[in-house]
């Protein structure tokens, strides 16, 4: 096998990567959903049809994802955002119930302040706001807090007026090395084993440059982890 063909070999296995684990999380969220009326909630039309919606949802994005991992031979993987008028705080609402029904013990704050309209692609967005809980969840122990806080409008690069959202946890925290390795790009060791800051934070880091913006991790020990996506009101991608 050639260079190029080891090449082709990472790329494609680095996709695989990505589409199992927005499979896994689709998956999962949709578990979520679907067992509702066997916890006695089904009386609820309003609900029910929520869910069925969020189902419908996220087959989509399943459909959508294995598409991107396997495209047309003269097509991008990442399909270009499709831009419309956003309000971040209803994103944030949804991936919060998504994460109620994963882990319905969590302590979970809600935080709005100011107009957090913008122009941006609402499924990607939804889906990196969605990996942030999850990693939220994965890294702290069972029962520690989270909150989810929303911002705008902010001044961003130029004074231009940007929004904020931010996912911040009481967890252990984090020492300065390790943040550096969280915000390092995902890779494999010289031994395979995955580096940097995971497939989760890869993909929110992606969609949020996609759309113009910034991905920014505080944390310190102890004193728990808060990871912050910026993005300006109305998105500049190339589509690439």
């Amino acid at each position: 096998m050639n260079s190029d063909d080891d090449l082709y070999g990472d790329e494609r296995q680095r996709l695989v990567e990505v589409l199992l684990h927005e499979l896994r999380t689709s998956l999962t969220t949709i578990r979520g959903w679907a067992e509702l009326p066997f916890q006695g909630l089904s009386d609820d039309p309003a609900l029910m049809v929520r869910a069925l919606r969020r189902i419908q949802d996220e087959a989509d994005h399943m459909y959508e994802a294995t598409q991107r991992a396997f495209p047309r031979s003269d097509a991008s993987w990442e399909r270009p955002p499709r831009l419309a008028p956003v309000d971040l705080r209803d994103v944030a609402d949804e991936a919060v119930a998504d994460l109620g029904l994963l882990d319905p013990e969590r302590p979970i704050t809600r935080e709005n302040s100011g107009r957090t309209a913008l122009v941006a692609d609402n499924r990607m967005l939804r889906h990196a706001v969605r990996n942030l809980l999850g990693n939220a969840l994965q890294h702290t122990p069972a029962g520690t807090p989270v909150t989810v806080a929303v911002r705008g409008p902010v001044s961003g690069p130029g004074g231009e007026p940007w929004v904020e959202l931010s996912v911040g946890d009481r967890g252990p925290g984090m020492d300065p090395r390790a943040v550096a390795r969280l915000t390092t790009p995902y890779t494999e060791d010289d031994h395979g084993a995955p580096s940097g800051g995971g497939l989760g934070l890869t993909i929110v880091r992606r969609v949020v440059e996609r759309h113009g913006g910034e991905v920014t991790v505080s944390s310190a020990p102890d004193l728990g982890t808060t990871v912050t996506v910026a993005l300006p009101t109305v998105s500049v991608s190339s589509g690439n």
